[in-house]
């Protein structure tokens, strides 16, 4: 009895014990902490034990939840946090370094009224290459040299893209006041998972880590899709003359030893796809592919010398990957369309 009582006790203590890799926890009990809001009509409080940040999205004009770096950021490898934004799209996490260092960015994609458990990696980050920011010498980030962290609706920098008549993408830009709410903030001192060599998304992480610019509904589909696995779920309506855009980021990931991109798609409608892939020096390489439709699984392997370009591309050098759907130029009728594309992977052989 006293041994059954002595195990009961310890498992007790190990349950209110915190976990020894936790560095920092925020649970918003009663304020804000040390966090800001950060942005013009920008407003932060404390609201059911969660960060509730309030805004107005509007072009170049950012809204953030800031805050400042604290003891535990020079030691963090994972960083965990509930998160939810009351319509469809795509955030990110933004970590600034002292001067002369630069920010780096962690994007994801935000269903609308849908609480996601977010873990981002030290990995997960790239540098921000935007008009005002800083050029990182090193291009490395360095957690001994944080600033602070900042967590922001892309929708600004999204909705301030100029239209391009040669290839009319759809771009959302929100209107009206808009509010994301954020639970339980964590850093942590272990690294987390690391996908195996050449996977760019096998679709694990419980999150999108691609986003759309506008016109497409996404989701993460975990079961009953054509494709038997995790996958990217777009469902979007085929429009003469407006493209919806998926972009997956790639500078994060060394690719230096890949051979070519493979994934698997599926398609409810006989569908014309372009994928193209953007190099950090702005090359771009295009490729078209054919998804038969009636939800068949349609194998995609594309060498990158099956890719149309200027040069010969450097797979090292890649920044993004990019799909849409452009059946509608090349004869095909309207209508809604869903695809699945899984496991994307650029392997050596």
């Amino acid at each position: 009895m006293r041994l059954l009582a002595a195990l009961v006790g310890s498992a007790l203590a190990a349950i209110a014990q915190p976990s020894s890799d936790v560095l920092l926890r925020q649970t918003f009990e009663n304020d804000t902490g040390s966090w800001f809001a950060m942005g013009t009509g920008a407003t932060l409080r404390e609201a059911n034990h969660a960060l509730s940040l309030t805004y107005e999205p509007r072009p170049k004009q950012f809204a953030a939840a800031v805050m400042p770096a604290t003891p535990a950021f020079p030691r963090f490898e994972r960083m965990r946090f509930r998160i939810r934004s009351d319509y469809d799209t795509a955030l990110g996490v933004l970590l600034s370094e002292k001067e002369p260092g630069g920010r780096y960015l962690a994007s994801f994609w935000s269903p609308a009224n849908t609480w996601q458990e977010i873990e981002l990696t030290t990995a997960d980050f790239i540098a921000s290459d935007g008009p005002g920011d800083p050029v990182d010498p090193d291009r490395k980030l360095d957690t001994d040299s944080l600033t602070g962290v900042g967590i922001l609706d892309l929708a600004a920098f999204i909705s301030s893209l100029p239209n391009n008549p040669d290839f009319p993408v759809i771009i959302n830009r929100p209107s009206g006041t808009h509010t994301i709410e954020i639970e339980s903030f964590e850093l942590r001192s272990t690294p987390g998972g690391r996908a195996g060599p050449g996977v760019i998304d096998a679709f694990d992480r419980g999150f999108l880590r691609w986003i759309t610019l506008g016109g497409i509904n996404l989701k993460l589909s975990t079961a009953g899709n054509p494709l038997g696995m995790r996958a990217l779920e777009a469902k979007y309506q085929q429009t003469e003359g407006q493209f919806g855009l998926l972009v997956r980021q790639l500078s994060n990931l060394d690719l230096s030893k890949a051979t070519r991109l493979a994934f698997d798609v599926a398609s409810e409608q006989e569908s014309t796809l372009i994928v193209a892939l953007e190099s950090k020096r702005g090359e771009r390489y295009n490729m078209m592919i054919y998804p038969p439709g009636k939800r068949e699984v349609f194998h995609v392997s594309l060498k990158w010398g099956d890719f149309e370009g200027t040069g010969k591309m450097d797979p090292g050098q890649l920044k993004s990957l990019f799909i849409t759907d452009v059946t509608t130029a090349t004869g095909g009728g309207p209508g809604v369309n869903t695809i699945w594309i899984g496991k994307v992977e650029a392997p050596s052989n």
